[in-house]
């Protein structure tokens, strides 16, 4: 018999009922993805299993009272979202049919997984499900958006995506996975309605938690840069042709001659500087709790934590230096934003002072997937805040390296690397709220 995770309650949360409970809530929430803009709404806790039922269609489409006399043309975030729904069509079919062919045995058997113990092998046939059933329901929710929209969404073609064995099966989930952040972040800047770049940050950073738990289980780092890359529509499409056996449209240029240009700017007084120094903010307070907590405990201790207690060795050692990794990334975050706020002829706002509440590795480990969380719904919820377009591209790539960063501690913390469809954002309000209770002097 497998023994429960520490911190687990004996009577009812024995390894299957944990992995009953994350699965229905990747269930839940992809359900909640019906309504892709609707997600981009107000904030809300990025943690949150409710799922959003409906759809805001962006208020400048046009009605059928002012369609009565000519067909209006479709919306422009009309060809990004076709771009998009190529992917996830992509994606979808990839699961659908991987876990239709492997058996949740073969998989946590795999050849690649030899090293890890039996709570991640036992957790990559779940985790595979619930990004399949992510990547579903990005796909309905996205051709349910275009025809709002006044488009026509693009069909699924027909694959072969050259796996015999679960281990190469799982190393095409990795490498569709970190393609697909590489498209959502390149052509993030396309959009031209706040309602969509919102709900498409959202399924971004999902991309980019699938694909820091795939990395790691195919012995690669959850998080190898700490901005994330973006991709060309060119040089994703070239990825995705591979696998493409049938005839497939291509999709249209993400921005046309005649297409307005996007106006991310939000209706408030909120200034990019401002924007910054917000993230900022946040970003001194990851580097400072990252720098103080590596400096208190030794490697020895981290990886002894009794939280990774069921954890084999392979992934127990790993924990130590990713964590130095997310620390770097951290501390290389605050040193761009604060030279961009200069460099914008603004003033870095400065590291204050923290108390973080740990006393020993586990809780360390607890306050990290905490931070790293509502960074990445404090990023999705400026999404639509930042008129200038390298400032723009720049969040959107953090976003994504928040997210990885927060699938991972997830995982180590028992918790689903992905618990949702589409990341849900928070306010200004809500994230100073959460951060405040660190901060001992400002």
């Amino acid at each position: 018999m497998t023994t429960p995770r520490r911190g687990s309650n004996a009577d009812d949360d024995s390894t299957g009922n944990r992995f009953t409970r994350r699965r229905f809530a990747g269930t839940v929430a992809a359900a909640g993805a019906v309504g892709i803009a609707g997600c981009a709404g107000g904030g809300g806790g990025a943690e949150t299993d409710e799922p959003t039922e409906g759809m805001d269609t962006p208020t400048d489409t046009p009605t059928e009272t002012e369609t009565d006399t000519e067909e209006a043309p479709p919306n422009p975030d009309v060809d990004v979202l076709n771009y998009a729904l190529t992917l996830e069509h992509l994606e979808s079919a990839f699961y659908r049919e991987g876990l239709s062919e492997f058996s949740d045995d073969e998989i946590m058997m795999a050849d690649v997984l030899s090293d890890f113990g039996e709570a991640v092998r036992m957790d990559v046939p779940e985790f595979l499900a619930v990004a399949g059933e992510h990547e579903a329901a990005h796909v309905s929710a996205i051709s349910a958006t275009i025809e709002d929209l006044g488009g026509t969404p693009v069909e699924e073609a027909e694959y072969d995506f050259g796996y015999s064995t679960p281990s190469e099966f799982l190393a095409t989930a990795q490498a569709l996975e970190n393609t697909g952040v590489a498209a959502y972040t390149g052509a993030a800047a396309a959009i031209k309605q706040n309602a969509v770049l919102g709900a498409a940050a959202g399924i971004q950073s999902v991309e980019a938690r699938h694909a820091s738990f795939f990395n790691l289980v195919n012995g690669d780092s959850p998080f190898p840069k700490g901005v994330e890359e973006a991709k060309s529509v060119d040089e994703v499409l070239e990825i995705a042709g591979q696998f493409v056996t049938s005839e497939a449209a291509s999709p249209a240029p993400l921005d046309g001659e005649d297409e307005p240009t996007a106006d991310r700017k939000a209706e408030d007084d909120t200034s990019d500087v401002d924007v910054l120094n917000y993230a900022l903010t946040l970003e001194h307070l990851e580097n400072a709790f990252y720098r103080d907590g590596l400096a208190e405990f030794s490697d020895d201790e981290l990886m002894n934590a009794s939280v990774l207690s069921d954890y084999g060795e392979e992934l127990r050692m790993s924990v130590p230096g990713h964590l130095e990794t997310v620390g770097a990334h951290e501390a290389a975050h605050v040193d761009a934003i604060a030279k961009t706020v200069e460099q914008l002829g603004g003033t870095p706002v400065e590291e204050a002072e923290y108390d973080f509440g740990y006393t020993n590795p586990s809780e360390f480990l607890g306050v990290a997937r905490a931070l790293e969380n509502t960074g990445v719904s404090a990023y999705a919820g400026q999404a639509g805040t930042v008129a200038n377009d390298q400032v723009f591209g720049a969040a959107v790539g953090i976003h994504a390296v928040e997210a990885r960063h927060a699938s991972f501690l997830n995982e180590l913390n028992a918790e689903s690397p992905f618990p949702m469809a589409v990341d849900q954002p928070r306010t200004m309000e809500e994230v100073t709220e959460i951060a405040s209770q660190f901060i001992v002097e400002e």
